[in-house]
């Protein structure tokens, strides 16, 4: 074979790998793209897949904290229609402790459709707690026009319910105390100092007492109260002595 055959025959050969090169290099980077696209794939059906089971595990555990808060309830409620009604407040608070605001709501409004006068009489209690509780908490709320509504419903409905008296005392204690807004500070003044006399125990007096003076010594280490604050104090203090007097 000559030189220039040996040339051509070279050069064709090396066209040829060049093409086979190319074929090969075309079909690698198209294989490992179907690859990286089937890993993907898998790899986010995985992850969806865990998704589901973490979602699942945690439905399965709020049903089990339900059923056990529900367990808890049923054995609250077993035997409270017989007893004496101290013992009866702490029960139905211990319930609506127990259960969220509306599980609290449907609960206490299905006692009060019984046909028997016990149960239904638990049931009011229960209801009337549940809205004394969303109406205390609702006095240091971030809207003035709720603010101001649950006062006024508290003094119109509850100005003699001394299960209101001692929550709304309860806001004014710490740590409660602390997470105060000055107007929901001042609102929970004016609310008790515009109850009952009927309404009041040695007990929640001291309690107001107290709560007056540590609100004052906060001021006394460097946490200003302003005027209105000063006056509600003033205006329940005076409250107090004619509850005593």
């Amino acid at each position: 074979m000559s030189q220039e055959e040996t040339r051509s025959t070279a050069g064709n050969l090396g066209k040829w790998l060049a093409i086979v090169s190319a074929t090969l290099t075309i079909a690698l980077t198209a294989l490992n793209a179907y690859w990286s696209q089937q890993v993907s794939k898998i790899d986010t059906e995985i992850k969806l897949k865990a998704a589901d089971l973490e979602r699942k595990r945690l439905e399965l555990d709020a049903g089990k904290e339900r059923l056990a808060r529900y367990t808890f309830v049923q054995n609250l409620l077993s035997g409270v229609l017989t007893q004496d009604p101290a013992q009866k407040n702490l029960t139905v608070n211990l319930i609506t402790l127990a259960l969220t605001e509306k599980e609290a709501q449907q609960l206490f409004a299905g006692l009060q459709a019984s046909d028997n006068q016990a149960t239904r009489n638990v049931g009011t209690l229960g209801s009337d707690v549940v809205a004394i509780t969303s109406l205390v908490l609702q006095m240091n709320d971030a809207v003035k026009e709720n603010r101001t509504g649950a006062v006024e419903t508290l003094i119109s409905n509850y100005r003699g319910n001394s299960a209101a008296i001692d929550q709304a005392l309860s806001l004014l204690e710490p740590p409660k105390l602390d997470g105060l807004s000055a107007s929901g500070r001042i609102n929970i003044l004016v609310f008790l100092r515009n109850t009952d006399k009927t309404a009041w125990t040695p007990q929640s007096i001291s309690r107001a007492e107290r709560s007056v003076d540590q609100i004052r010594s906060r001021a006394d280490n460097g946490v200003a109260i302003g005027p209105q604050t000063d006056d509600a104090l003033k205006k329940l203090s005076e409250h107090l002595i004619k509850i005593k007097g």
